[in-house]
């Protein structure tokens, strides 16, 4: 996730530490948030019962979960970007608080998003009077490109057998092609936690209803929890359970100490938190502008003694109890309320009522209904208002895809292509694109696509190129103009780039995005009245528009209207609570040193310099090259920011240069285009292998890797630190030129265990397990911290296939798992299956036994827990192999109808141990079943290789050999969170079956 860095290294032991913490409280509800943590909202409690409607973690317990591995569980998370757990997540962020001239009080925390260079905040407020709690989150997109989009609050609450979750809806989808009924799936009323006590871990994103509200009360405690928000900001429900069996239940040990396990209500921009696979459904990923902005306002609160709701508004929760020909109506008010209540039987005014309400407070009353009648329940003006009416709440939105969708067309391609740009995936949704054009090479779309791909990668001339033959299409195309516009402006071609800009402005897509890139072209030739003109147009057509108010903001200070510069920047400060523009130029304005010190207080986050770089190159690009290098001589020392500042300063440039070059190298990622041709000029005229390294850095993030690797090749040897070879191995093809930097980064630095890692997993690939286990070993010691170490050594052991003494090891290792990783007990497992398939070849049928009854086991220090359903099939072949050659028929007999019988989750997809299945069903004179059950699987499994595999096998097909080669020789690509299916015990199998030579 460049240009940020990961977390290693988790442990069990805990130590007392405090933590920032800001508490928001009225008389009703108490909200914790920690800037330091991500800015995450730590727990909320609501007063009269101490209850909490947000988890409040007693510990902070760092796991490795998140993009950057650290995460910590409950409260309420904040994701803005490519995927969950976004890389701030667990850092700190820049926050402020406000008292607001209502009485109500807000710690609005933020940062930017660098790999897009999107800003996002959330406002947390807490009003006098109201038992619930807002969070206003707002995402700007301040650049010219078009980003990918996502967008999520993750809610906590715990889990418990009396929890029922309250989603209205009829169908749930997950990340990718699943998809299942709801609130009662296969006869399972899932909507209840305790009854998915099936299967794995549980994402829910329950849909096709307009509602805007979702929660869950827990019965016993005659309490609950719930969320509110318009429709359009907030169509997203998604319910994640960590799952009932240990494999899920291991984690409340491992997250929290005593406040036991929990799960996640959250609130999404989207229906669902589209993995890849979800590219072949409905439910595409989505994209952010340029110049874009995103403002959520929602209310989350407590629910008190109201049994459930089936209505939601920030003025009430009310619910429906039926018991026979009555019902019963409880209102519960979530501020003040003094209003009439109006209830209708079929159209008809049945009753109505005066309710004075205190927040919290409950109305109860009954009616007397049948159960054909149409109910309709009113609060004052519409404040509240239910409908027992299903179609004004249910809707019918498609969550299959349409098959005849043709994937290899010039559309399909293009489609392909846009979903992995929209996923960050830049050089592979670019290959995609070129097949695309070769279908149809006038495909205007995939061309200015391509077009921006290359611009993307600083290669403006070809990006031209593609432009005009767009052009060439349709001179009035909005996308191309407006790509033009940003490619001449990069060549300089200046006059180009305004037409383009202009024209750009006929599509309302680009209409705000094209003027604001209009008016920085203006304010950069001083002409401000023109600026002004069309910032004013871009606010016209988008009146968040951040960098269009910037514009306003600078032209009027530099015009002299410094009053209107003041209120052009309180707007941006209420869009942006954390604004550095806003506190710099307001330090600017009054020129007193009291706001410089607010400006600088207020860059809080983990990564300082890059808050003043952002702020910097902004204002260079709007031609304030002064304002630049004032906002950069407050910046903390770092090699970037000497960079800019010895390209910004005409005096000093040496001076900066020499500070760039005398400066540390390690945690230095140079990641933006900008700083890119800033090297690429100085490499001119000095030479220093840290301008080739950074340079080369910024090409790799851009998917340049051919300029990376010879930017890296002409550092030579002279980088001191092993980060520079690590970073090289991955660049380089040839084995053993990577080998040779492992080993560089191994003798620089003789106790980096991430060398000495990469150096053993060389040796492992070769075959070599000694010479590995000699590298890793005296590294247990030193950091039993870091799991990747253990299992490292535990693959040499097996490598050497000392089997036995690697299981043996694992028994007492104590791992500390990533989320949904299997990969210690996969190791256990496989080291037992081996061991016990050579003491079966070997006659030693008493020990195969007991290793393969080993193999089924689940050892809990191992950091995973046993699912509800595993697939034994392996264990359970050697087992009967065992019993049968011992003459023990009985138990032969009863583990032949194990696997004979075993029944493959349909939530799974099978895999190649139905081959054993398929060979025991024939075994046992029962062949014809054997071919049903093949036949059944290749039908809904056609595209499995795995299946291809056991059919061919099975059958005794010649091309056996070469499904097996494609199987063990494509790893594939997986991405985060996608749920393509790799069978992962496959190359066991195939051991297996060579060893007792089947």
């Amino acid at each position: 996730m460049y240009p940020y860095f990961y977390f290693h290294g988790y442990t069990n032991h805990a130590v007392q530490q405090k933590w920032k913490m800001v508490v928001l409280e009225n008389e009703y509800i108490k909200v914790f948030v920690c800037p330091e943590i991500g800015g995450k909202i730590w727990g909320a409690i609501e007063k009269s019962t101490g209850k909490e409607f947000l988890y409040y973690n007693d510990v902070v317990k760092f796991r490795d979960v998140a993009m950057r591995g650290a995460w910590t569980s409950g409260g309420l998370e904040y994701n803005f970007g490519d995927i969950g757990h976004i890389p701030t997540c667990a850092t700190p962020v820049d926050y402020a608080t406000m008292e607001n001239e209502d009485g109500s009080v807000s710690c609005v925390v933020g940062a930017i998003d660098l790999p897009s260079g999107t800003k996002w905040n959330v406002e947390i407020k807490v009003s006098p009077g109201k038992a619930f709690f807002e969070t206003k989150a707002s995402w700007f997109n301040n650049t010219e490109l078009p980003c990918t989009y996502y967008h999520w609050m993750n809610a906590a609450a715990k889990a418990g057998d009396d929890l029922e979750f309250i989603y209205p809806g009829k169908n749930w989808i997950g990340h990718g092609e699943e998809t299942g009924n709801w609130p009662t799936d296969n006869n399972r009323e899932i909507n209840w936690y305790k009854n998915n006590n099936f299967g794995s871990y549980k994402s829910y994103h329950v849909m096709n209803s307009y509602s805007e509200f979702f929660g869950g009360y827990w019965h016993n405690e005659d309490f609950g929890f719930g969320h509110y928000g318009n429709f359009d900001e907030k169509p997203g429900k998604k319910l994640w359970i960590w799952g009932l069996a240990p494999e899920g239940m291991i984690w409340e040990d491992l997250m929290t100490d005593t406040d036991g396990q929990y799960i996640e209500y959250q609130a999404g921009k989207l229906f669902n938190q589209a993995a890849n696979s979800s590219t072949l459904t409905p439910f595409k990923h989505k994209e952010f502008v340029p110049h874009d902005a995103d403002i959520m306002n929602e209310i989350w609160f407590p629910l008190k003694g109201t049994k459930g709701m089936k209505a939601v508004s920030e003025y009430g929760v009310l619910n429906i109890l039926k018991n026979e020909r009555k019902q019963k109506v409880v209102l519960s008010a979530l501020q003040p309320l003094n209003d009439q209540l109006y209830m209708y039987k079929n159209g008809d005014l049945l009753s109505s009522a005066r309710i004075e309400l205190k927040p919290l407070e409950l109305f109860e009353t009954s009616i007397n209904v049948n159960p054909s009648d149409e109910i309709k329940i009113v609060l004052g003006d519409n404040k509240l208002s239910y409908s027992s009416n299903k179609n004004e709440t249910l809707v019918d939105r498609p969550i299959y895809p349409n098959n005849n969708f043709n994937w290899d067309s010039a559309y399909g391609q293009f489609i392909k292509g846009l979903e992995l740009e929209k996923q960050r995936e830049y050089t592979r949704a670019k290959t995609h694109y070129e097949k695309a054009l070769k279908e149809d090479p006038g495909f205007l779309p995939a061309i200015n696509r391509l077009a921006l791909s290359y611009y993307r990668q600083m290669d403006y001339k070809k990006a031209l190129a593609l432009i005009y033959k767009a052009l060439s299409i349709d001179t009035y195309d909005g996308e191309a103009n407006y790509l033009l516009g940003l490619i001449c402006r990069e060549g300089g071609n200046i006059t180009l780039a305004k037409s383009g800009f202009s024209i750009a402005m006929g599509k309302v897509a680009f209409r705000s995005a094209a003027a604001t890139e209009l008016a920085n072209l203006f304010l950069n030739e001083e002409n401000r009245s023109k600026a002004e003109q069309y910032a004013n147009k871009a606010l016209a057509y988008n009146a968040y528009n951040l960098d269009a108010l910037k514009i306003l903001a600078l032209s009027k200070r530099k015009s002299g209207d410094k009053e209107r510069a003041k209120e052009v920047l309180k707007t941006i400060a209420e869009l942006d609570g954390t604004n550095h523009f806003q506190k710099f130029e307001t330090f600017l304005l009054s020129e007193n040193l009291e706001d410089q010190k607010l400006f600088v207080s207020g860059i809080s986050n983990e990564l300082p310099h890059e808050s003043y770089l952002d702020l910097a190159i902004s204002y260079y690009e709007k031609g304030c090259k002064q304002e630049a290098i004032k906002v950069l001589e407050l910046a903390p020392e770092n090699p970037v920011v000497n960079l800019w500042l010895a390209h910004l300063k005409g005096t000093g440039r040496e001076n900066y240069l020499d500070k760039v070059v005398s400066q540390s190298a390690q945690f230095v990622f140079p990641h933006r285009a900008q700083t890119a041709k800033l090297i690429e000029s100085f490499l001119n005229t000095h030479s220093h292998w840290k301008l080739n390294y950074y340079l080369g850095l910024v090409y790799w993030n851009k998917g340049l890797l051919e300029k990376a690797v010879q930017q890296f090749e002409l550092c030579e040897n002279n980088p001191d630190f092993a980060a520079f070879y690590l970073a090289k191995v991955k660049l380089l093809e040839s084995i053993e030129e990577k080998l040779q930097c492992a080993k560089m980064a191994l003798e620089l630095e003789p106790e980096s265990w991430r060398a000495a890692l990469e150096v053993a997993n060389f040796y492992l690939k070769d075959n070599r397990a000694l010479a590995a286990k000699r590298i890793i070993q005296p590294f247990l010691q030193t950091h039993p911290e870091q799991s990747a170490i253990g299992l490292c050594y535990a693959q040499c052991l097996s490598g050497e296939e000392k089997f036995e003494e690697a299981a043996y090891f694992l028994e007492n290792y104590e791992l500390l798992p990533f989320e949904g990783a299997t990969v210690g007990r996969d190791l256990y497992n496989e080291v037992c299956i081996r061991s016990a398939a050579r003491a079966l070849n070997g006659g030693k049928y008493n020990k195969a036994i007991k290793l393969a009854q080993k193999a089924k086991k689940w050892p809990l220090n191992l950091g995973v827990g046993k699912p509800f359903d595993v697939d034994e099939r392996i264990e359970d072949y050697i087992l009967f192999l065992a019993y049968n050659a011992k003459g023990d028929k009985q138990k032969a007999k009863a583990t032949a109808l194990k696997i004979t019988d075993y029944n493959h989750p349909d939530f799974k997809e099978e895999n190649s141990s139905l081959f054993l299945q398929l060979m025991m069903l024939k075994r046992t004179n029962r062949e014809e079943d054997a071919q049903l059950k093949l036949s059944g699987f290749l039908r809904k499994y056609p595209e499995s290789r795995y299946l291809k595999w056991v059919e061919a096998k099975f059958r005794g097909a010649s091309n056996v050999g070469d499904i097996e080669e494609a199987i063990l020789g494509n790893s594939g690509t997986t991405m985060a969170y996608d749920t393509k299916f790799k069978d992962k015990r496959v190359e066991l199998l195939l051991y297996l079956l060579i060893e007792l030579n089947q």
